[in-house]
């Protein structure tokens, strides 16, 4: 009897263990797609291959060529991303914008700047900004600090020099993550 007890108690732990771990088997996740325009963002591409082809999107994908960089963003398993629209550099004077365009270091860094670790819908970023009373940081991929806040419903990134960037169109999925489009340049400590 203690050995029929025994079995039957060991069989439930194996079958209990087996069932409840087929959650984790399936890979196959549901797709998410946004319109944006002319452009269909999707949760099954990276980031870059959502934005090689978007018409708003040229000046950053030229930018995300570079295999470093965008090696960078992929190999992180969670990653939101602050979009720099074509808008943002043409909001610039000429002279600046070819400025910062001509010089790589400053790029890939502010690239990098405009990725933050994990998953963040704006959702969570306004939730942030409540909780740290109008104001909170994140923390990029290259460890630096980036501030943001909501003004009249809209979540706005700051810099160390009081550069800003309105999210203009924000919960865009991609392979990783989120991205939230901005139309404005925030720098990096000391890169500008």
């Amino acid at each position: 009897m203690r050995l029929k007890n025994t079995f039957l108690i060991l069989f439930m732990v194996c079958f209990g263990t087996t069932v409840s771990a087929q959650k984790y088997i399936s890979t196959k996740n549901a797709e998410v797609s946004k319109v944006l325009g002319e452009s269909n963002f999707t949760s099954s591409k990276t980031f870059y291959e959502n934005i090689e082809e978007a018409p708003d999107f040229t000046i950053l994908a030229k930018i995300l060529k570079n295999d470093w960089l965008r090696k960078t963003l992929e190999g992180e398993e969670m990653v939101t991303i602050f979009a720099l629209a074509d808008e943002a550099f043409m909001n610039l004077p000429k002279k600046s914008r070819d400025s910062i365009l001509q010089n790589n270091k400053l790029v890939s860094s502010i690239v990098t700047y405009l990725a933050v670790p994990g998953r963040l819908d704006s959702n969570s970023l306004k939730t942030a900004v409540e909780k740290n009373g109008g104001k909170a940081y994140l923390t990029t991929v290259e460890g630096q600090r980036l501030a943001i806040k909501e003004e009249a419903g809209v979540l706005i990134l700051i810099d160390e020099d009081n550069n800003t960037a309105r999210i203009i169109a924000p919960d865009f999925y991609h392979k990783n993550g989120f991205f939230h489009i901005i139309d404005g340049i925030v720098f990096p400590p000391s890169e500008y």
